[in-house]
């Protein structure tokens, strides 16, 4: 599912993208995505999904900052960060740093990303302590001066293993395929 983190120093232009991969629908209700500082392992950020119905097969839904949601076509699902910045962590105030997937009704990790380090026991709150680390971690690190994206490539593969899942691209792509 989850696809794009993007963000540079400024952090106006963040996302996280959500692909549904799959052949079914999916219900978002009670899920959630929750972001992690690793340093500490605390969740730091979380994003409640449910309103945004079912996420068809195909279809993506942006989680993002809404300078950056102004900016994509009116037809994509989109989601706002709460803050206009700094809602996902570039490894400040120290790395790793996590994102994940939460469906809160089974406290069960969906889907995740551990990225600058691996978060072997992130705490989400009222779920408790998870591993965000799919397979071997992925030696991939975000950027803080270059505007890009960890991407998964290609498009939604997802096989269970970071290292082989992830990349940094320079060029994000949001509600649309890498």
């Amino acid at each position: 599912w989850l696809r794009d983190h993007a963000g540079q120093s400024a952090d106006t232009n963040e996302l996280v993208e959500i692909f549904n991969s799959g052949a079914a629908p999916v219900d978002l209700a009670n899920m959630v995505l929750v972001l992690i500082n690793g340093n500490g392992n605390a969740e730091y950020n979380r994003v409640d999904l449910s309103s945004m119905g079912t996420l068809l097969p195909g279809e993506y839904l942006v989680v993002g900052s809404t300078t950056l949601l102004a900016t994509l076509p009116a037809a994509l699902k989109k989601l706002a960060f709460a803050a206009a910045q700094d809602n996902v962590q570039n490894g400040a105030p120290g790395a790793p740093d996590a994102l994940g997937i939460v469906d809160l009704s089974t406290g069960s990790l969906l889907d995740a990303l551990s990225y600058e380090g691996s978060v072997t026991a992130g705490n989400v709150n009222g779920v408790g302590a998870l591993n965000f680390v799919e397979g071997t971690a992925t030696g991939v690190a975000d950027s803080t001066t270059v505007a890009g994206s960890l991407s998964r490539q290609p498009n939604g593969r997802d096989t269970d293993n970071a290292a082989s899942d992830w990349m940094f691209a320079t060029t994000p792509t949001p509600g649309q395929a890498n």
